[in-house]
């Protein structure tokens, strides 16, 4: 990872120190890896206890029958602190603009706030394959993938699916320029308790460009020389706020979260103004 990315992550990472993310709220107890007090049906051990009347025999110690001839059952921890998937994207089009510095620095924030609720921790990364950070708690060691041929995105989310937390916080970062609807993006992260962040240029937000322009489709490189004057401005415009109105809505009808955020904005200061504001960071 280059120094400008990991100061980039230093600053988020101090900004967020004395921040949480907040535990998502459901019926019942959430799903996580702190211990209370209860016992339930979580496949963490807890202890064991003597053996009653009208306990399951699946809950049987064996082994621990054949040495001790005891009868023993085991007891297992109940889940009740929150779990956190960051699913990071690393297509082509979030190289340009400055928008993989801000990504990845948004990344450690919520990484670090995540940390500071006493989270479990999972970060992802989707580009050419899906990765699994292995440092998940520090950022300044996640893998920053070279970019090859761009895969479809399906079955990579396909395949994030099954790795995430049940029950818990997925945040996903991303210019949000997939061939891939809404809704099915939707369906892949997993409903409820999902916030979706996604990080344009200020170039993109606010392109001044005229005349005769070359135009390249980061994902297959290949160009395209388009005139732009006013109108054509306008319609760009008018398309970007129809594409975010549509995650809008559907993020609406999954009860999920969605924020848009200017890239360079978000390396300047790091405001989190917004997050504390609608309850997902304290």
């Amino acid at each position: 990872m280059d120094q400008e990315l990991q100061k980039c992550i230093k600053a988020a990472s101090a900004a967020a120190a004395n921040l949480k993310l907040v535990p998502p709220v459901s019926s019942g107890s959430f799903d996580g890896s702190r211990t209370g007090s209860g016992t339930g049906g979580a496949m963490e051990f807890a202890d064991y206890r003597a053996y009653r009347a009208g306990d399951e025999l699946r809950r049987v110690d064996w082994r621990l029958y054949a040495r001790s001839e005891q009868l023993m059952v085991r007891r297992f921890a109940q889940e009740t602190s929150p779990r956190c998937d960051i699913i990071l994207d690393f297509s082509r089009s979030m190289e340009f603009y400055g928008k993989k510095a801000a990504m990845l620095g948004m990344g450690a924030f919520f990484a670090k706030s995540a940390l500071n609720a006493n989270f479990s921790l999972q970060v992802w990364g989707i580009g050419d394959a899906l990765m699994k950070m292995t440092a998940p708690g520090e950022p300044e060691l996640w893998e920053v993938p070279a970019q090859g041929g761009r895969k479809e995105p399906f079955p990579l989310f396909e395949e994030l699916r099954s790795g995430l937390f049940r029950n818990g916080v997925r945040i996903l970062i991303s210019d949000l320029f997939f061939n891939m609807a809404p809704g099915e993006l939707m369906k892949n992260l997993g409903g409820g308790n999902v916030i979706i962040l996604q990080v344009l240029g200020a170039e993109e937000l606010f392109p001044s460009l005229s005349g005769a322009v070359t135009v390249t489709d980061p994902e297959s490189g290949a160009n395209k020389v388009i005139h732009v004057d006013s109108a054509a401005l306008e319609r760009y415009r008018e398309e970007l706020s129809n594409f975010q109105s549509r995650y809008v809505e559907v993020a609406r009808s999954h009860n999920a979260s969605i924020f848009f955020l200017n890239g360079a904005d978000v390396v300047k200061n790091w405001n989190v103004e917004n997050f504390c504001r609608e309850g997902i960071l304290q």
